[in-house]
């Protein structure tokens, strides 16, 4: 996936491997993800169809991308949307994302609401899944959350096998217009066989996606008002309300942590300045000159960074081809 470069992808510069744990390095995108977006501002869902439909165009973009260069995504939804502080729109979470096999896949993958009925249903299934999960991601946009949230699993499954397929809630005040209707509608087909591709819903739906605007509408519109990670990050360690986060405080009082956990840095450089001293004292008696001792420091130091080395290396096969940044394709 790194060596897939297009701007409407979150791309993973590179991974460090530590203790077994993989830590991808990724940008930052300024206003994390659109559920949250969403759930802050829009809890009724975004009305506004030029918003709709510059997300929804990205989206479009990145999965022609991701087709074209024989993957598929597999978890498209809003909390994998991700937003940056000038507008930029950018599909992420690989986590599930795969390469398309010749004849289909049939691994049981993806979050359950968003998920295509061919997956629901254990299916050989293509890379037109996205797709279906790109319709159900627009129904959430507008509506404010997927259809099939708050249905059991045994109910899903019976939505998937019906010829059922849900809509865009309308009222007195919230109506849409027939070409942002006729696209859900062509992504939620439950025959994957008609249903269309990403290309082939850029030709058919120009109409609709041409009323997406630049990046600074979304700015002005979407964004505006939203607190972006730094400020929420900055509120959660100051112990204020947190906008995103709905987690339970840690019951130690946030200067108490502070100072336990200054004193503990504080015994730390303490230890090791008693250590130093006293290897200090031990070259003295053994009567070793100062450039013994640079060699043996440097040779420590050497030591040190092999080790780091190794632990940043360890099990780096496993990730062939995520890390290296060779052979990349631009979209």
């Amino acid at each position: 996936m790194s060596r897939i470069i297009h701007p409407n992808l979150v791309r993973a510069y590179t991974v460090i491997i530590i203790n077994n744990l993989a830590f991808i390095i990724m940008p930052l995108m300024l206003y994390g993800d659109l559920s949250k977006i969403i759930s802050f501002k829009y809890q009724k869902g975004i009305h506004d169809e030029s918003v709709i439909a510059i997300i929804i165009k990205s989206c479009l973009e990145s999965i022609v991308c991701l087709n074209n260069n024989n993957w598929f995504h597999r978890d498209i939804k809003c909390s994998n949307i991700l937003l940056d502080k000038d507008g930029s729109v950018r599909l992420g979470d690989y986590g599930v994302s795969s390469i398309i096999k010749e004849g289909g896949n049939n691994t049981y993958v993806g979050s359950l609401s968003w998920m295509a009925p061919e997956i629901a249903l254990k299916r050989e299934y293509s890379y037109k899944i996205d797709i279906w999960s790109l319709g159900i991601t627009a129904l959430e946009i507008a509506n404010g959350k997927p259809p099939y949230k708050d249905i059991s699993p045994v109910d899903f499954l019976a939505e998937m096998e019906s010829k059922r397929i849900p809509g865009l809630i309308e009222n007195d005040k919230i109506k849409y217009s027939d070409e942002f209707k006729n696209f859900v509608k062509d992504c939620l087909i439950k025959n994957p066989t008609l249903r269309p591709s990403a290309s082939d819903l850029l030709q058919k739906h120009q109409k609709f996606l041409d009323k997406a605007k630049n990046k600074e509408y979304l700015v002005e519109t979407l964004l505006k008002g939203c607190p972006n990670l730094r400020e929420t990050f900055t509120r959660t360690l100051n112990g204020n309300e947190q906008y995103f986060i709905n987690e339970p405080k840690n019951e130690i009082n946030i200067d108490e942590k502070k100072d336990k956990e200054i004193k503990e840095i504080k015994d730390e450089i303490k230890d090791i300045i008693n250590n130093k001293e006293s290897n200090d004292v031990g070259d003295e008696i053994n009567g070793d000159t100062d450039e013994n001792i640079g060699e043996g420091n440097e040779k420590k130091e050497g030591a040190f960074l092999e080790s780091l080395q190794r632990k940043l290396n360890k099990n780096i096969n496993d990730l062939k081809g995520i890390v290296s940044d060779q052979n990349e394709e631009e979209c």
